[in-house]
């Protein structure tokens, strides 16, 4: 096969150069701040949640965490969890009647669920009689410098100086509410409401007017952290549900290719990708000799199947069913080995597979009764599964 020229190899060089220089500069190009709105666990940009998210374990400590993708009818799926809070952060909470009824249903189970948001929208207002207005201050913007404060009601939370904010950080307050069932938890300097707790059936909901003050931004600022953990503290110590589905980009409404572009790291892997397989198409395509494949020698792969199979029912922890298909193969293999008709009397069946198979009556007898007590329970421990496999292992081994 002939070389290839000089100023050809000279040329690939070159562009490689280039396109490495590119791919340096883009890396270490410096990255204006994102200020914009996004409330998720998944951003570490000012006014994302991720350092929020990170915290919970420590105001819930050993309790799951689990993130809801999905809007609270499809995620809960018509079963009613207990003992559990849902926290949702965002700048706007607009759910369809249907979501907004089951996440009723879900506290009145019992359960808390923390909303903090500018404004709530739809039936979920209309339930509580919920209004929330912004305060309209003239000339107020990202650089101005007025301040507020936040308080809470209760003694032993509030502070003598409160927690203060950037006033356009925290326009909207909770104006109306049903009084009989609310119980004012929070209010800023003026004496405006902006956090409430309300009662509905057996738990409650919780809202609090300045989701701004739950991200990222206000967490490493001043000792406003000290709030954000206080707000959540209202929450009991149990398991702990976080909403992703009602953010300003969330996933379920973005395409893989729209996230990957959005995400600085991934838009530069993919350029170099797409730069790298073009250069290998341009320069590498030239014709060559295929390899000659090495054929390996046909393994029989049953007892690995076998064995995989066995691992996924394990790990699934369901040992009723195990046993259950232990004792149901044990019958197949009765009737398969010793011809026989297996639905029967039982006290005959348990004779005559003793005198067929030369094991004890007694031993034959006690799998029978193990295996009949199977359809009756609904739950059987790992130590009985053992025992009870033990005793077929032990047929089988000593079976003629």
């Amino acid at each position: 096969m002939s070389k290839p020229p000089k100023n050809h190899s000279f040329l690939t060089w070159i562009i490689g150069f280039l396109l490495l220089l590119l791919v340096v500069a883009a890396i270490f190009a410096p990255r204006p701040i994102d200020w914009s709105y996004s409330f998720s666990k998944n951003d570490k940009i000012p006014f994302g949640t991720q350092l929020v998210y990170e915290t919970l374990p420590a105001l819930f400590p050993e309790q799951e965490m689990v993130t809801a993708w999905l809007n609270p009818k499809s995620f809960f799926d018509n079963k009613i969890p207990v003992n559990s809070n849902f926290i949702f952060i965002n700048g706007r909470i607009k759910m369809e009647d249907e979501d907004a009824r089951e996440l009723i249903k879900v506290a009145s189970e019992g359960n808390h669920v923390f909303i903090a948001a500018e404004h709530v929208y739809g039936l979920l207002a209309d339930t509580f009689q919920l209004d929330f207005e912004p305060e309209i201050v003239p000339n107020v913007d990202f650089f101005n410098r007025d301040s507020v404060g936040f308080h809470f009601a209760n003694p032993k939370l509030k502070k003598q100086f409160g927690y203060w904010y950037p006033r356009w950080m925290t326009r909207f307050y909770i104006t109306d509410y049903d009084s009989t069932r609310t119980t004012v938890l929070g209010h800023d300097h003026q004496g405006k409401t902006n956090f409430i707790k309300v009662k509905q059936g057996n738990g409650f909901f919780y809202f609090n007017s300045n989701p701004l003050a739950f991200t990222n931004y206000h967490l490493l600022s001043r000792n406003n952290s000290e709030y954000i953990f206080k707000a959540l503290s209202y929450l009991p110590v149990q398991a702990t549900v976080w909403d992703e589905h009602y953010k300003p980009a969330s996933f379920h409404q973005e395409g893989l290719f729209d996230f990957v572009l959005k995400n600085r790291s991934l838009r530069v892997a993919w350029y170099v990708l797409f730069f790298s397989i073009l250069m290998m198409f341009i320069f590498g395509a030239r014709r060559k000799q295929r390899a000659i494949p090495v054929l390996k020698k046909p393994e029989n792969t049953s007892l690995s199947f076998v064995a995989t199979v066995a691992r996924l029912y394990f790990s699934r922890r369901d040992h009723l069913d195990i046993a259950r298909k232990r004792y149901t193969y044990f019958q197949e293999f009765l009737r398969n080995r010793y011809y026989m008709d297996t639905a029967g009397d039982e006290s005959k069946v348990i004779a005559e597979v003793s005198r067929k198979s030369g094991v004890s009556e007694r031993s034959v007898a006690a799998l029978y009764k193990m295996g009949n007590r199977l359809e009756h329970l609904r739950q059987i421990s790992q130590e009985d599964l053992e025992q009870f496999n033990r005793q077929i292992e032990f047929f089988y081994n000593n079976c003629r």
